[in-house]
């Protein structure tokens, strides 16, 4: 009798067990409604004037520290406004320019907002895990520095170029993300972008050289660096970048995701007071 009572114990709480772990699921299930706080951690990978595509030895990644809200408009669609502070570099030493010497760092905040939509329905029970695409529009704030006998300089003040080029650019943000780790309320995501920015000047290089006669002693030695190597000048007018293409980054990212509320939790609430 003993035995038996103990038995229909355990499987009633494991059954009250069940539908409350079950309940709550359902509470903070995403729906339309649904606010979600999302924070990235990720490494970058800049594209520009110092770079070389498809050179996998020369990478010179650097990383990316992102907070975002999202807010889910419907169960395929999702509203998302996010800050990143990043850290982009590139060299053109041991690459095909490295006969010019150039190099830079840049650490630079921006901002951003745009949709994400998910592949399928995010309802749809018959998919253990739904990718996503995105895409928005934001500004960024470009500050690219270099190193010099033993000390870091903005390159912009010192126009390097001969122009005074905007520091507050667009820009255009796409990617895809695939979730890898969920609970009720946590979600892990891992999600691969590509940024445009509306200039070419992310390591402030586009154009030509310039007469460096009429710059200061410093601005002239990083305005060409080639006599660092022991070659001669460029001359003005020659080619020191390619204006016809604008640079960008990849960022590779790890998204740790917490759902902040949803209107089944808010019903909860109201109904019960918690």
């Amino acid at each position: 009798m003993k035995l038996y009572f103990v038995i229909t114990t355990l499987v009633i709480g494991s059954c009250l067990g069940s539908h409350a772990h079950a309940q709550r699921s359902e509470i903070w299930r995403e729906k339309s409604g649904t606010w979600l706080l999302n924070v990235g951690v990720g490494t970058t990978h800049y594209t520009g004037d110092m770079s070389q595509w498809g050179d996998l030895s020369h990478l010179r990644l650097g990383a990316a520290l992102s907070v975002a809200a999202a807010y889910r408009l419907s169960n395929q669609l999702s509203f998302r406004a996010e800050t990143q502070l990043y850290y982009v570099r590139g060299s053109q030493r041991g690459t095909e320019l490295s006969y010019n010497n150039l190099s830079f760092f840049s650490i630079n905040p921006e901002l951003w907002a745009g949709v994400q939509v998910d592949f399928w329905p995010v309802d749809d029970r018959h998919k253990a895990s739904i990718p996503y695409a995105l895409a928005g529009v934001g500004v960024t704030y470009l500050t690219p520095q270099t190193s010099y006998k033993g000390r870091s300089y903005s390159l912009a003040p010192l126009h390097t170029e001969g122009v005074d080029y905007n520091r507050l650019p667009l820009i255009v943000r796409y990617g895809l993300g695939v979730p890898v780790l969920a609970t009720d309320r946590f979600k892990l995501h891992l999600e691969g972008t590509y940024t445009h920015v509306l200039s070419d000047y992310l390591d402030d290089v586009s154009t030509v050289y310039v007469d460096r006669s009429k710059m200061s002693p410093v601005a002239a030695a990083l305005s060409d660096r080639r006599p660092e190597i022991g070659l001669a000048p460029n001359e003005a007018g020659e080619q020191r970048g390619n204006s016809g293409r604008n640079d960008g980054y990849f960022i590779l990212s790890a998204r740790f995701i917490f759902v902040l509320i949803t209107p089944s939790q808010r019903n909860y609430r109201r109904m019960f007071g918690g």
